[in-house]
């Protein structure tokens, strides 16, 4: 999803046909399909990403960073990119000409707050100058002559007329008493629109801009003074949408200056404050402050369909029923349409919006979390809304282990404790000596292993919710943290692996020496997660070097069957196998994944 700031518009673009969009989350650009799950990401950038925007041809993307550069890539080909540019100090927006040639991108800087200049060369286009603060919003007209209007927190709107851009000086564009937050040409470029935080749109007319002829809204009406963020023209240049900070999106017919159609996204709370929008073919979709994509019907005035997903680091997966629930630092927990890749959010205020650290599926099918607000949560993913009961985990958790054929979960605290939950309800708070990092159940239930920050593996006993520790001891060293362990679903093999890259692989009945002599070594960071397949047959490990490995041979443990598979920039989190070909795995990019094997 979109990454969204309190107080500012986020931008988001689409293609001439509508059927993708632009949108900018750290470091990465998403290139969306609104046809099919296909997700495209750039991430050539490195610094925060605040703006991308498709040119009208269809054919580029440009985008702009924190640190001023612009790149300009294929929107089909991310890999290639065409040029790239220092603009300025920092990218806040950018605009494309009509004719896809010339770009523009603004912010903030000294003595340059903006650059116009050419796509392919980057030569320039004129002089951007006339604002004393960063500019937040710029837009270039339709048609020849080329006309190019900018806002700033200066709250002046600024025009420049031809190529190469020269100031209009009898333009002042100081009618808005707050931030002007957008500035938008119409389509036939007879019109020039700014929307600003004191809930006001001044229209000017496109070829003379130090004509006013309307303004929209005000004290008493349309979003009566609440801050407008984000505005867009419909394709045949007669009506305005508005987004704004009390949570509606208005639709103004300019002719009338009256509001004809009202979308209303939420009633209570900052995180549907309406903050970027798009004109579809035909819809009209809106991005709301907690990053969701909403589309509006026009006839009925109401949501046909809303994106939810993740905008912070996804931190965790599992699988119910053949259903995927993943859970975020944002404190949203997301069911996933596998066929359309539509995410939906579970309703209430599940963990106090703070980080969900894990989440798993007990026996029953419902899923257990834990989160910074040091509860753990068990909810029914056949109902939308979270439970209410909680459930004290003793301190912070680290991660969450759940059982095979009960309703049992191990619950691994930083402050030194493993605590066992069964049916809802404490039965053990083990203290111990070390910070347990993970753990897992053996497939009938009766062991836990849990792994800790001292490079050792501890294997207990499990009676009637009790822990005791077992006779069973890791033979295998590890030269780090042990940041996963998974059991076989067979219930012959247990694995553990660290933050020094590297895994064993022991037998349940055996001394627990591993049967990889000295452990495989074959990643090139920390590994995160490691699972074995349906049958057993495989192991799939997950590592900080952005990739994954297919361990295939765990008969002979000959470490040259394997395959690796480049997944995630920055990284994997998780992985979970959905069948024995299928891998779906999660990672720093704040993507969710599907890999055929």
């Amino acid at each position: 999803l979109p990454e969204t700031k309190r107080g500012f518009a986020t931008q988001i673009s689409a293609s001439k046909h509508g059927n993708v969009i632009a949108y900018c989350n750290g470091r990465f650009v998403y290139i969306r399909s609104l046809e099919s799950p296909k997700v495209t990401i750039y991430t050539k950038h490195l610094n925060r990403v605040n703006a991308a925007t498709i040119s009208p041809n269809g054919q580029w993307v440009a985008s702009g960073d924190d640190m001023g550069q612009v790149y300009v890539w294929g929107t089909d080909r991310p890999d290639i990119t065409k040029n790239e540019i220092k603009a300025c100090r920092k990218v806040n927006c950018i605009c494309w000409s009509f004719d896809s040639k010339r770009i523009v991108a603004a912010g903030d800087g000294n003595p340059n707050r903006a650059k116009a200049f050419t796509y392919d060369s980057g030569n320039s286009c004129g002089k951007v100058d006339g604002h004393t603060a960063q500019i937040i919003s710029c837009d270039w007209n339709g048609k020849r002559p080329f006309r190019l209007a900018t806002s700033g927190e200066d709250m002046c709107v600024a025009v420049y007329d031809n190529v190469p851009c020269k100031y209009n000086k009898e333009f002042e564009g100081e009618d808005h008493t707050k931030y002007c937050n957008s500035v938008k040409y119409s389509p036939d470029s007879a019109f020039l629109a700014t929307a600003g935080a004191d809930g006001r749109v001044f229209i000017y007319d496109g070829k003379k801009p130090a004509d006013k002829i309307k303004k929209l809204g005000g004290p008493k009406k349309g979003h009566k003074n609440s801050s407008i963020y984000t505005m867009v023209w419909s394709p045949d240049s007669k009506m305005i949408a508005t987004g704004s900070a009390d949570r509606t999106v208005k639709v103004w017919d300019v002719e009338t200056k009256k509001v004809i159609k009202d979308f209303v996204a939420g009633t209570k709370g900052h995180e549907f404050f309406q903050v970027g929008l798009v004109w579809l073919e035909k819809y009209l979709m809106s991005v709301s402050l907690n990053g969701s994509l909403t589309f509006w019907d026009f006839d009925s005035e109401k949501a046909t369909k809303r994106l939810c997903g993740h905008s912070a680091q996804v931190m965790d997966i599992t699988l119910s029923d053949g259903v995927l629930y993943s859970v975020g630092a944002a404190s949203r927990m997301t069911k996933w349409d596998m066929k359309t890749g539509e995410g939906t959010w579970f309703e209430g205020s599940g963990h106090k919006e703070k980080c969900i650290n894990a989440i798993g599926t007990l026996k029953s099918g419902k899923l257990a979390t834990v989160g910074l607000d040091d509860m753990l949560r068990i909810t029914d993913p056949k109902g939308s809304d979270w439970s209410t009961e909680e459930i004290p985990a003793g301190g912070y958790p680290e991660g969450i282990a759940t059982g095979n054929t009960s309703d049992i979960c191990a619950i691994f605290v930083a402050q030194g404790k493993v605590t066992v939950v069964v049916d809802g309800k404490v039965t053990a708070t083990l203290a111990v000596d070390y910070k347990p990092c993970c753990g897992a159940f053996s497939m009938d239930d009766k062991t836990l292993v849990v792994g800790d920050e001292k490079a050792q593996a501890h294997f207990y006993d499990v009676a009637d919710g009790k822990l005791k520790e077992s006779s069973f001891k890791s033979a295998g060293v590890h030269g780090g943290d042990i940041s996963a362990a998974a059991y076989s679903p067979d219930g012959k093999l247990v694995a553990t692996a660290c933050k020094k890259k590297k895994i064993h692989i022991m037998k349940t009945d055996g001394e627990g020496a591993p049967l990889n002599s000295f452990g495989w070594e074959y990643h090139q960071a920390a590994i995160n997660c490691m699972a074995f397949s349906p049958d057993s047959k495989m192991l799939a490990t997950g590592s900080m070097d952005e990739s994954i490995i297919i361990w295939k041979d765990l008969s002979e443990f000959n470490a040259k069957q394997r395959q690796t598979i480049p997944c995630h920039v920055g990284g994997v989190i998780q992985l979970i196998w959905l069948d024995n070909s299928t891998i779906i795995t999660a990672g720093k990019d704040k993507c969710i994944k599907v890999w055929k094997l």
